[in-house]
């Protein structure tokens, strides 16, 4: 199968690429030409189409050809709450991009990456959160990610909405001045790798599309907010000072039933501390 994975040279994206390569796919990797390219240039079968996603020419261009699209590229917070704008254009304008392209070539099914941010504050209800939750916005991001489900849903496209829940990383990271979410709140992420084996997985099960599916964790990965930060830190053998939001912020438990199909929840909580743990002996830390 070839691929277009946009936002292919990020995070996740470059994760997601290595991964449909094991598979045997050929894969197209569309990103910006200024970010860092580095971790998937001397892959083979790999193509890098360097563009903008809100160049509606450069998408089209890049969805020639192609057999199937994983959308992954979008501005992030904190850098989406800086300019709504820019947010939006990216965000939706670049989804309606690939819709667009995808509606005037033939066909082509579509992996949308989605944000459990789109369902809100949900910290005073009952857990866990399934798909089935009313979406509320409640900053630049998650309404942009709302918009462009809309678009997604109603293009009439053949498609998958995977809305994941916050990524982990084993490096050593620097906490943020403050800590999105409250001490006491519920949160579950999800492990870098894990994330994009969901993304990677469903490409095969085609027969599932047309639905929303939570990607997170799973049970080892739900606690409270100050558990997740001391554990992670206390893993990597450093000490940080923290502080923590005021309010309670969208994140909370996920249901995740409706996607275990996909067989990704392979790396439980104690796996990701092994995995911080041997960062720090790496790193001199331990």
């Amino acid at each position: 199968m070839r691929l277009l994975i946009t936002g292919g040279a990020g995070r996740l994206g470059a994760e997601v690429v290595k991964l449909c390569t094991l598979e045997g796919h050929s894969v197209r990797a569309f990103d910006l030409p200024q970010v860092a390219w580095k971790t998937i240039s001397g892959l083979e079968e790999i193509e890098l189409f360097k563009g903008d996603i809100t160049d509606p020419a450069q998408v089209a261009m890049a969805c020639s050809g192609i057999d199937a699209v994983v959308h992954l590229a979008a501005l992030l917070p904190p850098s989406s709450e800086r300019n709504r704008e820019l947010t939006m254009r990216v965000n939706v304008e670049g989804a309606s991009n690939i819709l667009k392209a995808l509606k005037s070539s033939r066909r082509v099914p579509l992996v949308f990456a989605s944000s459990i941010s789109v369902y809100g504050v949900t910290s005073s209800e009952n857990p866990p959160i399934d798909e089935d939750h009313p979406r509320e916005a409640t900053d630049n991001y998650s309404e942009s990610k709302i918009m462009a489900e809309g678009l997604v849903e109603s293009s009439g496209s053949l498609c998958a909405i995977l809305r994941i829940a916050p990524i982990s990383v084993a490096d050593l990271l620097e906490p943020p001045e403050t800590i999105p979410y409250t001490g006491d709140q519920r949160v579950e992420f999800i492990y870098l790798e894990d994330a994009a084996h969901a993304i990677v997985s469903i490409l095969d099960e085609t027969e599932t599309w047309g639905s929303v599916y939570n990607v997170a964790g799973g049970h080892s990965w739900q606690m409270k907010g100050a558990e997740y930060i001391r554990r992670f830190y206390a893993a990597l053998g450093v000490e940080v000072d923290t502080h923590f939001s005021d309010k309670p912020t969208a994140v909370d438990w996920y249901d995740t039933s409706r996607s275990r199909f996909l067989g990704y929840q392979r790396t439980s909580f104690n796996d990701f501390e092994g995995k911080l743990r041997k960062v720090a002996e790496e790193l001199g830390l331990r």
